[in-house]
Protein backbone atom coordinates (compact mmCIF):
# COMPACT_ATOMS: atom_id res chain seq x y z
CA UNK A 1 0.00 0.00 0.00
CA UNK A 2 1.80 3.26 -0.84
CA UNK A 3 1.85 5.93 1.42
CA UNK A 4 -0.40 9.25 0.94
CA UNK A 5 1.13 12.62 1.64
CA UNK A 6 -1.59 14.35 4.14
CA UNK A 7 -1.18 18.17 3.44
CA UNK A 8 0.42 17.50 -0.47
CA UNK A 9 0.08 21.06 -1.74
CA UNK A 10 0.24 23.15 1.35
CA UNK A 11 3.57 25.29 1.43
CA UNK A 12 4.12 24.19 4.77
CA UNK A 13 6.27 21.51 6.59
CA UNK A 14 4.22 18.76 7.00
CA UNK A 15 4.77 18.29 10.52
CA UNK A 16 4.12 22.22 11.35
CA UNK A 17 0.87 21.96 10.14
CA UNK A 18 0.24 18.48 11.68
CA UNK A 19 1.09 20.13 15.03
CA UNK A 20 -0.89 23.72 14.34
CA UNK A 21 -4.32 21.08 13.34
CA UNK A 22 -3.01 19.20 16.57
CA UNK A 23 -3.20 21.91 19.06
CA UNK A 24 -5.32 24.08 18.00
CA UNK A 25 -8.39 20.64 17.79
CA UNK A 26 -6.64 19.88 21.34
CA UNK A 27 -7.37 23.78 22.42
CA UNK A 28 -10.89 23.91 21.03
CA UNK A 29 -11.55 20.72 22.89
CA UNK A 30 -10.28 22.21 26.63
CA UNK A 31 -11.84 25.29 25.70
CA UNK A 32 -15.37 23.39 25.64
CA UNK A 33 -14.72 21.09 28.39
CA UNK A 34 -13.88 24.06 30.73
CA UNK A 35 -16.70 25.82 30.20
CA UNK A 36 -15.81 28.11 27.00
CA UNK A 37 -18.45 26.93 25.04
CA UNK A 38 -21.41 28.20 23.67
CA UNK A 39 -24.73 26.48 21.56
CA UNK A 40 -27.65 24.93 22.34
CA UNK A 41 -28.98 20.81 22.35
CA UNK A 42 -28.20 21.17 18.60
CA UNK A 43 -24.43 21.94 18.50
CA UNK A 44 -21.62 23.04 20.50
CA UNK A 45 -18.17 25.54 19.90
CA UNK A 46 -15.19 26.64 21.18
CA UNK A 47 -16.53 30.50 23.06
CA UNK A 48 -12.67 32.02 21.85
CA UNK A 49 -14.27 35.94 23.15
CA UNK A 50 -15.29 34.49 26.31
CA UNK A 51 -11.76 32.84 26.87
CA UNK A 52 -9.91 36.38 25.19
CA UNK A 53 -11.77 37.93 27.91
CA UNK A 54 -10.73 36.05 30.82
CA UNK A 55 -7.04 35.55 30.21
CA UNK A 56 -6.78 39.17 29.09
CA UNK A 57 -5.06 40.25 32.50
CA UNK A 58 -2.72 37.46 32.34
CA UNK A 59 -1.84 37.73 28.04
CA UNK A 60 -0.52 41.21 28.80
CA UNK A 61 1.86 40.23 31.50
CA UNK A 62 3.13 37.62 29.84
CA UNK A 63 7.32 38.12 29.91
CA UNK A 64 7.96 35.63 27.08
CA UNK A 65 9.97 37.21 24.67
CA UNK A 66 9.02 34.59 21.44
CA UNK A 67 5.31 34.85 22.76
CA UNK A 68 5.46 38.91 22.17
CA UNK A 69 6.69 38.95 18.90
CA UNK A 70 4.42 36.36 17.64
CA UNK A 71 1.70 38.11 18.77
CA UNK A 72 3.21 41.41 17.10
CA UNK A 73 3.60 39.09 13.84
CA UNK A 74 -0.16 38.07 13.85
CA UNK A 75 -1.25 41.58 14.53
CA UNK A 76 1.01 43.34 11.95
CA UNK A 77 1.11 41.00 9.54
CA UNK A 78 -1.94 39.38 10.03
CA UNK A 79 -3.22 36.46 7.68
CA UNK A 80 -5.86 37.52 4.75
CA UNK A 81 -8.86 36.13 4.47
CA UNK A 82 -10.86 34.58 1.91
CA UNK A 83 -13.85 36.70 -0.05
CA UNK A 84 -16.29 36.27 -3.01
CA UNK A 85 -16.68 39.05 -4.99
CA UNK A 86 -17.92 38.58 -8.05
CA UNK A 87 -18.61 35.30 -7.84
CA UNK A 88 -14.84 34.91 -7.67
CA UNK A 89 -12.54 33.55 -4.43
CA UNK A 90 -10.29 36.24 -3.32
CA UNK A 91 -7.87 37.18 -1.15
CA UNK A 92 -8.19 40.24 1.06
CA UNK A 93 -6.47 42.23 3.64
CA UNK A 94 -8.16 42.04 7.23
CA UNK A 95 -6.67 43.55 10.05
CA UNK A 96 -7.90 42.54 13.69
CA UNK A 97 -10.47 45.28 14.61
CA UNK A 98 -7.79 47.71 17.29
CA UNK A 99 -10.23 48.46 19.88
CA UNK A 100 -10.11 44.72 20.83
CA UNK A 101 -7.68 43.59 23.93
CA UNK A 102 -4.85 41.83 22.17
CA UNK A 103 -5.83 39.35 23.54
CA UNK A 104 -9.10 38.49 21.29
CA UNK A 105 -7.21 40.41 18.21
CA UNK A 106 -4.62 37.44 18.55
CA UNK A 107 -6.38 34.72 18.94
CA UNK A 108 -9.04 35.67 15.99
CA UNK A 109 -5.58 35.99 13.87
CA UNK A 110 -4.76 32.53 15.43
CA UNK A 111 -8.60 30.95 14.62
CA UNK A 112 -8.07 32.71 10.87
CA UNK A 113 -4.45 30.98 10.23
CA UNK A 114 -6.53 27.82 11.05
CA UNK A 115 -9.02 28.49 8.57
CA UNK A 116 -7.01 29.12 5.98
CA UNK A 117 -5.11 25.97 6.48
CA UNK A 118 -8.02 23.32 7.72
CA UNK A 119 -10.55 24.79 5.21
CA UNK A 120 -7.97 24.53 2.33
CA UNK A 121 -7.40 27.74 1.35
CA UNK A 122 -3.66 27.65 1.23
CA UNK A 123 -3.57 24.17 -0.18
CA UNK A 124 -4.32 25.86 -3.81
CA UNK A 125 -4.08 29.54 -3.07
CA UNK A 126 -2.47 30.92 -6.93
CA UNK A 127 -0.59 32.84 -4.00
CA UNK A 128 1.27 30.34 -2.68
CA UNK A 129 4.55 30.12 -4.29
CA UNK A 130 5.35 33.57 -3.30
CA UNK A 131 4.31 33.44 0.73
CA UNK A 132 6.06 30.44 1.69
CA UNK A 133 8.09 32.36 4.22
CA UNK A 134 5.14 34.64 5.32
CA UNK A 135 2.96 31.14 6.05
CA UNK A 136 5.47 29.61 7.82
CA UNK A 137 6.05 32.82 10.24
CA UNK A 138 1.97 32.79 10.42
CA UNK A 139 1.81 29.00 11.28
CA UNK A 140 4.67 29.21 13.64
CA UNK A 141 3.35 32.13 15.22
CA UNK A 142 -0.07 31.01 15.52
CA UNK A 143 0.94 27.63 17.36
CA UNK A 144 3.31 29.24 19.66
CA UNK A 145 0.27 31.92 20.84
CA UNK A 146 -2.25 29.04 21.27
CA UNK A 147 0.44 26.76 23.38
CA UNK A 148 0.77 30.12 25.63
CA UNK A 149 -2.82 31.20 25.86
CA UNK A 150 -3.44 27.87 26.83
CA UNK A 151 -1.62 28.13 29.84
CA UNK A 152 -2.94 31.08 31.15
CA UNK A 153 -6.44 28.99 32.20
CA UNK A 154 -5.38 26.55 34.95
CA UNK A 155 -8.62 24.38 33.79
CA UNK A 156 -8.18 24.95 30.19
CA UNK A 157 -4.52 23.65 30.48
CA UNK A 158 -5.60 20.78 32.18
CA UNK A 159 -8.27 19.55 29.81
CA UNK A 160 -5.52 20.16 27.18
CA UNK A 161 -2.71 18.15 28.71
CA UNK A 162 -4.97 15.04 30.19
CA UNK A 163 -8.53 15.50 28.51
CA UNK A 164 -11.74 15.63 30.89
CA UNK A 165 -14.03 12.61 30.74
Amino acid sequence: MREEVIFPHVPLPEQLAYEFVGTFARCEYALKCSGFAKGSQKSVEADWGKFATTIDWHFRRVKNEEFKECVDYLLTHPPRKQVLKDGRIEWQESVPDVNLPKSHQSLLMVRRVRNNLFHGAKVWSPERSNSRDRDLHLVSSALAVVKVCVGLREEVDHAFRFGVF
